[in-house]
C-alpha cells in the first residue's frame, strides 16, 4: 500500500484516499493455495447438522454399535435395521460407551488419517465390486452398489494405476451430482472384524429418508 500512496503523490500530487483500501488490499494479497491432501481432507470431513428436508449430510457416516456388520453383505442382510443405525459420524468428539469399543477408530478425522495414509500409497487395499460370494448367490436381490473399498493394515508400495483406483472409488462416490453438496454421496465406515488384519472398509451410502435421529450420535454433548 505504500506503494500506491507514493504514485499519488508523485503522479496527481494527491494524498492516497484511505476508503480505497478496501478495494485495493485484496487484490495486492498473494493468493494462497493450501496443498492439495489437506483439501482433500477437508472435504471429506463436510457435515452439516440438519435434518435431511434442510439439507442436512454428512461425508462420512458409521453404524452405532454394528453388531457385526463387516461387509456390505452383513449390512444387506440385517438392511432396515442397519439403516435405522446409521449415524453421521463425529469429527473430533471421542464416542463414549460401547460404541467407543465398537470403533477403535471412532472419529471421523480418525478415518480421514487412515483413508491419508491409503492415498499416500502407505497401505495395502482391495476394491471389492459385485462380490460374487455371498450366502445368497444372487446379487439382484438387493437394490444396492455392493462396491467397496477394504483398507489393510500391511505397508506396501503401490504403483500409479493402483493409486488412480483409490482416487478415482474415492471422487466418484465423495461429490453428489446436485450442488450444494447433500447426503446423497459418501460413505458408510465398517469396523474391522476381530482379528482381521485390516482397518475396516468403506461402503457407498445407501440413501433414503434419513431416519430421525441420525444426528444422534452416541457421544454428542459429551465433552
Amino acid at each position: 500500500m505504500s506503494l500506491l500512496r507514493q504514485l499519488f503523490r508523485l503522479k496527481i500530487d494527491k494524498s492516497y484516499p484511505e476508503d480505497l483500501d478496501d478495494i485495493f488490499f485484496h487484490l495486492l494479497r498473494k493468493e494462497k493455495h493450501p496443498p492439495k491432501p489437506l483439501l482433500q481432507d477437508i472435504k471429506m470431513l463436510w457435515f452439516t447438522p440438519g435434518d435431511h428436508s434442510d439439507g442436512g449430510g454428512c461425508l462420512l457416516e458409521c453404524l452405532e454399535e454394528p453388531h457385526n456388520t463387516y461387509s456390505v453383505e452383513d449390512y444387506a442382510e440385517h438392511y432396515d435395521d442397519n439403516f435405522a443405525r446409521r449415524r453421521a459420524m463425529i469429527q473430533l468428539r471421542p464416542v463414549v460407551g460401547e460404541s467407543a469399543r465398537e470403533y477403535p477408530e471412532h472419529t471421523a478425522v480418525d478415518i480421514i488419517n487412515i483413508i491419508r495414509r491409503l492415498r499416500n500409497g502407505e497401505l495395502g487395499f482391495k476394491i471389492i465390486e459385485d462380490d460374487a460370494g455371498w450366502s445368497t448367490g444372487n446379487l439382484d436381490l438387493y437394490d444396492i452398489d455392493t462396491t467397496s473399498l477394504m483398507i489393510y493394515k500391511e505397508e506396501i508400495m503401490p504403483n500409479d494405476k493402483c493409486k488412480n483406483n483409490i482416487e478415482n472409488f474415492l471422487d466418484e462416490h465423495m461429490y453428489p451430482t446436485l450442488t450444494p453438496l447433500n447426503n446423497e454421496c459418501g460413505f458408510i465406515w465398517l469396523p474391522m472384524e476381530f482379528g482381521e488384519e485390516d482397518y475396516g472398509r468403506l461402503i457407498l451410502k445407501q440413501e433414503g429418508n434419513m431416519n430421525k435421529n441420525f444426528w444422534n450420535r452416541v457421544g454428542v454433548g459429551i465433552e
